[in-house]
């Protein structure tokens, strides 16, 4: 193993990017090896299995279960997801047997896991290498030390009913009845995650309609905002008629976060299929829709997610031209390992260093987090090695980028003064 390789093994990771449940929801769900899919489940869907059928809502035995997940693992196998969810299960559980017996060894021991009240420091902490993780399950109450909060802000702009309405009214605990109530309403929200540790507000809006946003004026935005306001709890509007009320909103939601300090974090590009709301329609997810907000707001933090893959071209063109462009590789290493490897060399040929976030699990389980981090390292390091095999880079200079991508630049993006070494 070369010295690069050594050096990045022992960094101390923060992990920009997760949807880790806390070890009390996981023990409370009862998470077993069924649990433990996430992103494998995509590709057993995409391969023919019905949607569902692992999951615990499912009426089928475990035995069922894992017969059925073997017959599509076959199909699967060859894909990163698979490749990541074996390394979590040979390294954590010791799965040498797939087989349904095997597996139904290795689900016991995934429920004592759930269990085990220090599993989460064996994993992240110990065997990943991981000091501090952002993660974002729908709310601020994390009861882990090792974890920050990140806030989806999609539901206070995905207004398409009266309903809509009432749920922000109800979590911001303001009645709004017209539209400059509703954007107190939605700064009360803002403001109340920001006391409870929030580090970064997060739109994910690419799974369900647009990057692109127009600039609607508060009349535009009042118009379609009393028409949900006048509207029954069963009526709803299209997304066509709500998307200056949208579009006005998301200004609103960076300008309150630029107010606040927070990196704005946007899902760039892939969709992960099981929760993609409109249809897999990649174009929406397009990197260059962004461009008018990222001009406007030259005083904002944006944290492009994903490498905006598959437009990783213009993305690395825009993460070069914007200073307010924090580029960020959560994801990206398990989308497409090879792909991953050709857009951090041309990031390195490309992007000033200081921008460049080089890991986000983006799992929902800690298993998934630790095989993710282990491929992260060993691709980083063979760009590195080429790198410096090609002159780009001297040893030190390869070392001093690792510990910024991996932990330098995420604590100074987002504050974390105290993880300073």
């Amino acid at each position: 193993m070369s010295s690069i390789h050594e050096y990045i093994q022992q960094i101390r990771m923060i992990d920009g990017h997760e949807h880790l449940a806390t070890p009390q929801i996981r023990k409370k769900e009862n998470h077993d090896f069924f649990s433990l899919m996430h992103y494998l489940d995509s590709d057993l869907v995409t391969a023919g299995m019905e949607r569902g059928i692992l999951s615990r809502r499912s009426q089928l035995g475990d035995e069922e279960k894992a017969g059925i997940f073997l017959s599509y693992w076959q199909q699967t196998s060859n894909t990163t997801y698979a490749r990541m969810f074996r390394t979590a299960m040979e390294d954590l559980y010791d799965l040498r047997d797939w087989s349904v017996d095997g597996i139904m060894q290795a689900n016991d021991k995934v429920k004592q896991a759930t269990h085990d009240p220090d599993w989460y420091h064996k994993v992240m902490v110990e065997r990943s290498g991981i000091d501090l993780a952002f993660t974002l399950i729908q709310t601020t109450e994390l009861d882990y030390d090792r974890f920050r909060p990140i806030m989806f802000m999609d539901s206070t702009f995905k207004l398409r009913s009266l309903q809509d309405l009432h749920d922000v009214e109800k979590n911001a605990g303001i009645n709004a009845h017209d539209l400059r109530q509703y954007l107190e309403a939605v700064d009360a929200l803002l403001h109340r995650y920001v006391q409870e540790g929030m580090v970064a507000t997060k739109l994910g809006h690419a799974y369900w309609r647009t990057l692109a946003s127009s600039k609607p004026t508060m009349f535009e935005a009042e118009q379609v905002f009393n028409r949900l306001r006048a509207s029954s709890l069963a009526q709803s509007l299209s997304q066509e008629e709500t998307q200056p009320l949208q579009d006005y909103l998301i200004h609103f939601i960076i300008q309150r976060s630029i107010a606040y300090g927070l990196p704005i974090q946007i899902h760039t590009g892939h969709h992960e299929t099981s929760v993609s709301g409109n249809g897999n329609l990649i174009s929406n997810s397009n990197v260059e829709g962004l461009i008018p907000l990222l001009l406007e707001y030259s005083e904002a933090k944006f944290v492009l997610l994903h490498c905006g893959y598959p437009y990783a071209m213009s993305y690395l063109s825009i993460a070069k031209n914007f200073p307010n462009v924090y580029a960020d590789f959560t994801w990206m290493y398990i989308i497409s390992p090879t792909a991953a490897k050709q857009i951090m060399h041309q990031m390195i040929e490309m992007v000033p260093q200081n921008k460049i976030q080089g890991f986000g699990g983006d799992y929902n389980y800690i298993e998934g987090t630790y095989a993710h981090q282990k491929l992260a390292r060993n691709l980083v390091a063979e760009v590195l090695t080429e790198k410096m095999e090609e002159g780009a880079m001297g040893e030190k200079q390869a070392m001093a980028f690792a510990d910024r991508i991996f932990r330098n630049n995420l604590i100074d993006l987002y504050k974390l003064g105290d993880m300073k070494a």
